[in-house]
């Protein structure tokens, strides 16, 4: 049973190519604003940007009445994400600040709709997407800096511009450099130019760090162990579960004007 199946999806998969081709290829320019969300931290937004190329894939000769509104979407964008960010410690009297300026360069895999509006002249279309992203940093910049006027400790008052080395100013040198994310949003054709607006929400936590609550919770779960008697049902010896404690991640929403131009056959 599972050869003929094998068989049976090595068969599609020959099929593929001639029920789909490429039809369009074009380019695409977006700005937004670009923050990490981060529950810790006060963030406001920075200038997002992408850059970048793709193409369109469409099942042309599927036997089905949507076959022509139906396409897949990948390419290559250049972008820039990052957040302002602030945070005040009240008990020390104590501000730290800064900012992530950070470029990647992003591939997306997009599945999508695209409708011809019927109630207007031929050539204008609304389109809505959906797809998973990944993304590799490329370079980056990062600004940290705490000031605590009544600690004179190193650790609470620093400025990477001015006290850190130039890995303490690099994002990369920081922050993870791979993140995936989804990609959702509508778009309206006219003709061969392109305006779109979308969300590009990522997954993965910029940075990790060390939960300082971790062997409280740890202590607490051995002591909610101790079984009856005294006798103890879980090894208190065992060393807290890893777990992050920075939550942040790559968030932005953009408005973006592209041109499309179709692959002649």
């Amino acid at each position: 049973m599972k050869k003929i199946l094998t068989l049976l999806a090595f068969a599609v998969l020959l099929q593929l190519p001639a029920k789909a081709q490429f039809v369009d290829y074009g380019v695409r320019l977006g700005n937004g604003a670009s923050y990490v969300a981060d529950d810790l931290l006060t963030h406001t937004p920075i200038l997002g940007f992408s850059i970048g190329g793709y193409v369109d894939y469409m099942f042309t000769e599927w036997k089905n009445p949507w076959a022509e509104n139906i396409y897949l979407q990948t390419g290559l964008n250049i972008t820039r994400r990052g957040t302002n960010f602030q945070q005040v410690f009240v008990n020390m009297l104590s501000i730290r600040q800064g900012y992530f300026h950070n470029w990647y360069a992003q591939i997306p895999v997009i599945a999508g709709f695209k409708y011809e509006i019927p109630q207007l002249p031929a050539g204008n279309y609304v389109n809505f997407f959906l797809g998973p992203t990944a993304s590799v940093g490329l370079f980056g910049k990062l600004w940290d800096r705490q000031v605590t006027p009544g600690m004179p400790q190193a650790s609470n008052n620093y400025d990477t511009f001015v006290t850190g080395t130039k890995d303490d100013r690099s994002s990369f040198k920081n922050l993870r450099r791979f993140d995936v994310g989804l990609v959702l949003g509508v778009g309206y054709q006219w003709h061969n130019f392109t305006f779109d607006f979308y969300m590009d929400h990522g997954f993965i936590a910029l940075m990790n760090k060390d939960d300082v609550l971790a062997p409280f919770d740890q202590t607490q779960n051995n002591q909610n162990g101790n079984g009856q008697n005294g006798q103890n049902t879980q090894n208190n010896n065992t060393k807290p579960k890893d777990r992050n404690a920075y939550t942040g991640t790559n968030n932005s929403f953009m408005i973006a004007v592209g041109y499309q131009l179709p692959i002649h056959r």
